[in-house]
C-alpha cells in the first residue's frame, strides 16, 4: 500500500509517488537540485574541477612584483640561485654506475654545466651535450631553449663546440639521460 502525502499547493491526500497532484496539477516532487544523486554529481564535478586545477601551478618559488613604475611591471625573483659546476662525463658516468643515485644526486639541482654541443634541433626547442672527454654514451644531457636570447645564441654555434650553461636539471632517467631548462648560455 502507498504513502499518502499532502499536496504543497492544495491541501489534497495525494499518492507520495505521484508526479502531479491530480487535482491542482502541481508538481508534488523534489525538484531536481534536491535530490540525493544530483548532490552527489554535483560534489563530483567540483572535486573534479579542483583537483584538475590543484596541479596546475605547483611551482612554489616566490616572485616580488616591482609596482614602482606604473607603467610596466617587473617580476624578480626573491631566491638567489647557487649554481654547481659539473661537466657533463662526471653526470653521465654517475647515471651509468647507478641511475637511482643519479636522480637523488642531481634531480631539481642548479648546476653550471660543461660539455659538448652533440644536437641542436632544427625547431629551436633544445640542444643536447655529450660528455667532452671522447667517451662513447648513449645518453646525453638535453638542454631546453627557453628564450630567443638563448635561441640566437645557439644560431651560431656548432655541433662539437664546447658549451657551458647554466640551468636546472628537470628530469633524470636511465633510458633518457638528463632534461635540463637553460637559464644562461654562457
Amino acid at each position: 500500500m502507498s504513502k499518502m502525502k499532502k499536496c504543497k499547493s492544495c491541501g489534497e491526500e495525494v499518492n507520495s509517488k505521484a508526479v502531479v497532484c491530480p487535482k491542482c496539477g502541481v508538481k508534488c516532487g523534489k525538484p531536481v537540485y534536491k535530490k540525493g544523486w544530483f548532490i552527489l554529481l554535483a560534489a563530483i564535478v567540483v572535486i573534479g574541477i579542483i583537483g584538475s586545477n590543484g596541479g596546475e601551478n605547483s611551482d612554489t618559488s616566490s616572485v616580488v612584483i616591482n609596482e614602482s613604475a606604473p607603467e610596466s611591471k617587473e617580476v624578480v625573483p626573491t631566491e638567489n640561485i647557487t649554481y654547481t659546476a659539473y661537466n657533463v662525463s662526471q653526470l653521465l658516468n654517475d647515471l651509468s654506475a647507478n641511475a637511482l643515485k643519479a636522480e637523488e644526486t642531481y634531480n631539481k639541482q642548479y648546476v653550471k654545466l660543461k660539455g659538448e654541443l652533440s644536437v641542436v634541433d632544427s625547431d629551436g626547442k633544445y640542444i643536447s651535450l655529450t660528455a667532452e672527454d671522447g667517451s662513447f654514451h648513449l645518453i646525453d644531457v638535453q638542454c631546453y631553449i627557453k628564450n630567443d636570447e638563448q635561441k640566437s645564441k645557439v644560431v651560431n654555434m656548432n655541433v662539437g663546440d664546447e658549451v657551458v650553461l647554466k640551468g636546472k636539471i628537470k628530469s633524470i632517467g636511465e633510458i633518457m639521460g638528463y632534461q635540463l631548462d637553460i637559464d644562461e648560455i654562457e
